[in-house]
């Protein structure tokens, strides 16, 4: 999983982790919600809470010089509701744990990225023969082939912060299956979706906030109800069994376009990608929902 751990990609990762249906095999971070070191504390601090410490954590680079933190995931990624997390002082190298990670399971390998795409595109330019032993790729990214107010208003989050980076690997010979905030979107979880071990009673603190920003954007008052938007979380089930999760797709080609929110990937023609139309919301909300409830 490639991720710049902020407060939805604590859910994807912990589903993850706690998934019969894959092995996580480590995480990388990038930076965009909060620096990659950040990430990597974040991240590290939720796997221990998913009881998965043994997972390898590797760190990226810097961010962008333009690059600024936004408040939606507070200042420390995760909501600004738990114990700071201490510097990272763990391995860095993110791209390259990614090239080692396809060479050593060529054929097998499966790559999740819910943050911007520095690290994938990085280590496609240092392995040429990654998309041949890259099995498939799962990114949260783009607005496929829709357009409307509203995802105009929103954007297109990971691909603003590096477009660079999301051309080249939209370019890539890669097997990827984009997931956009167009089909994210639709799955909203309450706080009974939470659990009450440890691990669930923090993501909904970690959570509380983030919802509370999205009430207006998403439909719903968070004066009279709890509700927060799974979009990396969703991303997350599309790999682990698209089949229960109902995902719909059509092959196409993306490309980064301008627009006044800031560059948006978008469906642009013939292609061999595989470009996500829709899911089952409530069969999503039940795979996110039985993993945190787990145990």
């Amino acid at each position: 999983m490639d991720s710049d751990c902020g407060v939805d990609d604590s859910l994807a990762l912990s589903f993850v982790a706690r998934s019969t249906g894959c092995v996580l095999a480590g995480v990388t971070t990038t930076w965009g919600n909060c620096t990659a070191e950040e990430a990597a504390a974040n991240a590290s601090f939720v796997l221990s809470l998913a009881t998965s410490d043994d997972v390898p954590v590797v760190a990226g680079s810097m961010p962008e010089s333009s690059w600024q933190r936004g408040s939606a995931h507070g200042r420390d990624g995760l909501g600004d509701t738990e114990q700071p997390r201490k510097p990272w002082s763990g391995p860095v190298g993110a791209p390259e744990k990614i090239v080692q990670f396809a060479q050593e399971n060529a054929g097998n390998a499966e790559l999740l990225c819910i943050g911007p795409l520095t690290n994938l595109a990085t280590a496609l330019a240092l392995e040429p023969n990654l998309p041949q032993q890259l099995r498939h790729v799962v990114v949260m990214a783009g607005h496929g082939d829709k357009r409307n107010d509203w995802l105009h208003t929103v954007g297109d989050t990971n691909t603003r912060h590096d477009p660079l980076a999301a051309q080249l690997v939209a370019e890539s010979e890669l097997a990827i299956t984009w997931v956009g905030i167009d089909v994210t979107r639709q799955v909203l979880l309450d706080e009974g979706d939470f659990g009450t071990d440890v691990l669930g009673r923090t993501l909904r603190r970690i959570h509380d906030s983030y919802g509370a920003q999205r009430g207006a954007a998403y439909g719903y008052d968070p004066q009279v109800e709890w509700k927060v938007p799974a979009h990396d979380g969703v991303t997350a089930a599309c790999l682990v069994n698209e089949l229960t999760a109902k995902l719909t797709t059509f092959s196409g080609r993306m490309a980064v376009q301008g627009d006044t929110s800031g560059p948006v990937l978008r469906f642009v023609g013939p292609g061999h990608h595989r470009i996500a139309v829709g899911i089952d919301a409530s069969s999503v909300r039940a795979m996110l929902r039985s993993s945190m409830r787990w145990g």
